[in-house]
């Protein structure tokens, strides 16, 4: 009587241990993927801010700003047998694949330029740039998408 007891208490025993396994492998299951998640929308986030200094370099540089453009990057890392993409912040919107550019926003009418008080016979003008940029960021069939508006504040010189 006693041998059928123990052999009854050694199976209540397991099958608690073997649900408590079950729960913390669910949870470490979830904390992995959230942290998965978060490492993509971060690198996302940062790969969009990117390709937004590299249009704000341009725009510096660029006598029409209109005309600029950001070739997507690809960047292939192979770590531990792990294929990663990454493709930098694009003036393409990715879901619907058409081509976005940098335009004048007519929003509000920019600030003047600080410290600087020439009027408007000086020949300098502030605008303001609208970029839309879009960032895809994929790693094992998981992706994260990051989409930043700007406005970039910039002067133009207006020639009379």
């Amino acid at each position: 009587m006693e041998k059928g007891s123990m052999i009854i208490l050694a199976i209540i025993a397991t099958l608690i241990l073997s649900l408590i396994l079950v729960a913390g492998l669910t949870v470490s299951t979830t904390e992995v993927n959230t942290t998965q998640n978060y490492y993509l929308n971060k690198v996302s986030y940062y790969k969009a801010v990117e390709g937004l200094e590299l249009v704000i370099n341009q725009i510096r540089s660029e006598p029409d700003p209109t005309t600029i453009s950001v070739e997507p990057d690809d960047f292939k890392i192979n770590q531990d047998g792990t294929q990663k993409l990454f493709i930098t912040g694009t003036l393409v919107d990715l879901q619907n694949s058409t081509t976005q550019t940098v335009k004048q926003f007519m929003g509000f009418a920019p600030p003047p330029l600080p410290g600087i008080s020439l009027g408007p016979g000086s020949g300098l003008s502030s605008i303001i740039w609208y970029v839309p940029l879009t960032s895809e960021v994929t790693v094992n069939r998981k992706r994260s998408y990051t989409e930043i508006e700007a406005g970039i504040y910039s002067s133009v010189t207006i020639a009379y």
